[in-house]
């Protein structure tokens, strides 16, 4: 008797952990999807950017024949699953080869220059206005250093396009750097981060967060924070499928949080000492170019 009760107990055990492992898997499932299809609504939220006087040429539009999560061809998809492999008709019009020339670079500034600029895809970011700490914004701090940036990179002869929120449809270059700041709440929470998209379809972006990891940490002297969130990795300029003003999904792209503009640490630099923030950026892509 004893030995049956002891197996009736072990198999409601058993189901019973069956029942919480399917609906935590479900609940994840659900999560993951209602993040990506969450509107813009908060600096959280992947952040976006501008820059003053971009003239640049647009690519063609994108392919008519974009493909939808469910397989069906709709335009542009209307949530972010853009880590899912390319379809045979995407890479037949992605995987393309890199146009001739000279080294081209696009960097960002973020937050710069929002408000009605911004197209209709992306006008939750209008009210989007960056981290602020010390009587200083996030906005007018990174457009210093990256147009810092800009200079030193064009001493290489390196071509770099200087390049506003609304990122030219299906924008292609050697790289893509998006430069930003970050906030807290507390003062004490210091550091920079850099990260690729959560799906790196150029197969090069890991080689170009190493680079800059390495180059940053060294002209700035800034501590490396760890906090890489799903935000940052899901940053709307690498969802090409879901946005029109995307980076192309072969250009090797990275975001990257300077320091937090609530740190009287992190300003001592990105504030008031720029030039080493733009040395360590600049100096990372152009270590970076050198393995390609």
């Amino acid at each position: 008797m004893r030995v049956v009760l002891a197996g009736i107990l072990v198999l409601f055990v058993g189901l019973g952990m069956f029942v919480w492992f399917y609906e935590t898997e479900q609940k994840v499932e659900v999560t993951e999807e209602a993040e990506a299809q969450a509107p813009f609504s908060s600096t959280e939220e992947i952040e976006f950017e501008e820059v003053e006087d971009m003239v640049l040429e647009s690519p063609p539009s994108p392919p008519a024949f974009q493909i939808s999560a469910q397989g069906t061809t709709t335009g542009r998809i209307q949530w972010s699953r853009y880590w899912l492999p390319f379809t045979a008709e995407e890479a037949r019009y992605y995987e393309t080869p890199r146009p001739s020339g000279p080294f081209r670079v696009g960097i960002q500034a973020g937050h710069h220059l929002l408000g009605d600029s911004l197209p209709e895809e992306l006008a939750g970011l209008r009210s989007s206005t960056g981290a602020r700490g010390g009587g200083y914004t996030e906005q007018e701090t990174v457009l210093t250093i990256a147009q810092k940036v800009k200079a030193l990179l064009e001493e290489h002869d390196i071509i770099v396009d200087l390049l506003p929120a609304t990122v030219p449809v299906d924008y292609r270059a050697d790289a893509f750097v998006s430069i930003h700041a970050d906030g807290s709440t507390s003062a004490n929470v210091s550091g920079f981060k850099i990260t690729e998209p959560r799906r790196d379809f150029s197969g090069k972006a890991k080689d170009l967060v190493v680079a800059l990891y390495e180059s940053y940490e060294a002209a700035t002297e800034l501590r490396r924070d760890s906090n890489i969130t799903r935000r940052m990795s899901g940053y709307y300029a690498f969802n090409w499928r879901r946005y029109e003003h995307a980076v192309h999904p072969m250009t090797p792209s990275v975001i990257v949080e300077t320091g937090f503009m609530t740190s009287a640490t992190d300003r001592a630099i990105i504030v008031h000492n720029p030039d080493r923030a733009a040395e360590g950026i600049a100096n990372g892509i152009l270590v970076f170019l050198k393995l390609l």
